[in-house]
This record gives C-alpha cells, sequence and structure tokens, in this order.
C-alpha cells in the first residue's frame, strides 16, 4: 500500500488545478494530547470538536531567528480520521499548540 505522505504529495502535485487540494491558513490556537512513548501528536481539540490523529505525515522545525523574533515551532502535518489532513505546530517558546492549515 502507498504510503500517506506519498497519497497526500500525490493530492498536492496533481496535475489538474481541479483536483489539486486547496488549504485554509488559520494560526489559532489549539489542545493536543500527546502520546507518552513516542512523543506524537495522538489527538486535538479544534472549535470544540476533538480529531483524533490516524496518521503523522511529517515533521519538521522552525527556530531561531528566522523572523527575527525568536520563535521556535515544531510542525506536524497529521491525518485526522476521516481523511483530513492538518498541519499542527507547537509553540516551544510558549508552550503552546496551534492550527496552521487544515487541506482539503
Amino acid at each position: 500500500p502507498e504510503h500517506t505522505f506519498e497519497r497526500l504529495w500525490n493530492r498536492v502535485t496533481r496535475s489538474e488545478a481541479s483536483e489539486r487540494p486547496m488549504s485554509k491558513r488559520y494560526d489559532e490556537e489549539v489542545e493536543v494530547r500527546v502520546e507518552r512513548d513516542a512523543g506524537l501528536p495522538s489527538a486535538f481539540v479544534w472549535r470544540g470538536r476533538r480529531y483524533v490523529v490516524a496518521d503523522v505525515i511529517g515533521r519538521w522545525r522552525i527556530e531561531g531567528r528566522w523572523w527575527a523574533d525568536g520563535r521556535d515551532r515544531e510542525y506536524w502535518r497529521v491525518e485526522a480520521r476521516g481523511g483530513a489532513v492538518w498541519d499542527l505546530y507547537h509553540d516551544r517558546l510558549r508552550d503552546r499548540w496551534h492550527v496552521e492549515r487544515l487541506w482539503d
């Protein structure tokens, strides 16, 4: 079976514009539960609704003086049950989680 990241990449890079997924940027704070053993996001609550993470697709970090404000963010691209793909980030300086983007 095709790996989840490859499925998303194929969705994002399709040649026909009508089939390309769209995204919406939110940058809203969320409550995130983290698995104890692996340290991966396992669920999050956004706008009063709980989403269970089915798969972690990717992870990256932005730190230092990227925008000259000392940001230290750890990003997670996750697929929730039902197939929606979300970009979450953990603001490591303020110890807060945010939804940054929802992919259609």
